[in-house]
């Protein structure tokens, strides 16, 4: 289901469209629906992590939502190279109906040092994250 399907409008704090997708950004969640035929690399991601740096204060601990509705490729070593931003990821949930985008999911976890979970539901991955972002703050007595 695409965002735009959703009844999330009222959450939805700013888009961002690209040449590779929408992104959509809400508290503490990031929701990305990336094009068709999209060859997800660190050139790409480096452009969402410019944008993800203006709507969160560098170190905020955040969720992102890959929301499969299409079909597209991910370089997934340049995971690696995510780290070494500020840009600080508590979780990644990954929305797919396609069992084949779930086992490319999987070569992604083997270079993805966060907790990676699937979901074939938007809004139970909304509710993990919010869920991982809570605790987060209760970890650290932060309200």
């Amino acid at each position: 289901m695409k965002v735009e399907n959703t009844n999330l409008a009222n959450q939805i704090k700013d888009v961002y469209i690209s040449d590779i997708g929408i992104f959509y950004f809400l508290d503490e969640i990031i929701i990305s629906e990336i094009n068709e035929g999209v060859t997800f690399t660190w050139h790409e991601a480096q452009e969402i992590i410019h944008e993800a740096l203006k709507h969160y204060p560098s170190g905020k601990q955040i969720c992102y939502i890959s929301n499969r509705v299409n079909k597209y490729s991910v370089k997934p070593q340049d995971w690696l190279k995510f780290e070494k931003t500020n840009l600080k990821l508590n979780g990644y949930a990954i929305v797919t109906e396609f069992e084949n985008s779930w086992q490319s999911a999987l070569m992604e976890k083997f270079f993805f040092r966060f907790k990676m979970e699937r979901f074939n539901d938007l809004y139970a991955a909304i509710n993990w994250c919010r869920s991982r972002n809570q605790n987060v703050y209760k970890q650290f007595n932060v309200d």
